[in-house]
């Protein structure tokens, strides 16, 4: 398939999420006690959603065992990756002073909720194969953001803030999204090029719109 298509998304969403201007409001040194109540919101939304993906992955693989044998064994090893990344974020937010207990008592901003409820749809009852555009976008941009964010909030938080979720991500997903356009350029037909793409338009939307609520809650 052509990956020139998802890197033109790729480059769209990291704009989109730079234009929102919550990277600079989490790592800023002039209002701390802002950037970390802005870096709890985000940590908490990452906490709904990442509870989720290796169910989603799974349920995708399943589906896609008969078809797409080679993309099914990498969800599977993608999904099982994927377990325990909820508690990562989980430690994060307790630095910050947040219990599990309050993380449990909210709800994810409507961007990310929609994110969720359409990973699902994909997975189950469209074509699975089409989740690899979920999987992209958010994989590259923990490639592009997960290390420099990580590096500014230590600069501007210091110790009293954890970054466990954000830079480990920042550390595998650059291998990640290899692995990943490495798969969609050897093993997808170009009949499921279209609907990879649009699954990548989609979650890229929704994503860089996920960012926003979170500014602006």
């Amino acid at each position: 398939m052509d990956i020139d298509a998802l890197a033109t998304i790729r480059a769209r969403v990291l704009s989109g999420i730079r234009d929102t201007g919550i990277i600079e409001r989490v790592a800023t040194e002039g209002d701390p006690e802002a950037g970390r109540a802005t870096y709890a919101r985000y940590l908490t939304n990452v906490w709904h959603y990442a509870q989720h993906s290796p169910r989603v992955i799974a349920l995708a693989g399943s589906r896609a065992t008969s078809t797409h044998p080679r993309l099914a064994e990498y969800l599977f090893r993608h999904a099982q990756e994927e377990l325990g990344h909820e508690a990562w974020a989980l430690e994060d937010l307790a630095k910050l002073g947040v219990t599990e207990t309050a993380v449990r008592a909210t709800r994810p901003v409507p961007a990310c909720a929609a994110m969720i409820g359409f990973e699902y749809y994909i997975a189950g009852y469209a074509n699975p194969v089409g989740l690899f555009g979920w999987l992209y976008v958010l994989e590259a941009m923990g490639d592009d953001l997960g290390h420099v964010v990580a590096e500014r909030l230590q600069a501007s938080q210091g110790d009293g803030v954890g970054v466990k979720f954000i830079g480990g991500h920042g550390e595998a997903d650059k291998e990640h999204t290899a692995e990943i356009v490495e798969h969609l350029r050897e093993h997808t037909p170009t009949d499921d090029a279209a609907d990879v793409e649009f699954v990548a338009d989609v979650v890229g939307d929704l994503y860089v719109r996920m960012f926003a609520e979170i500014g602006r809650s």
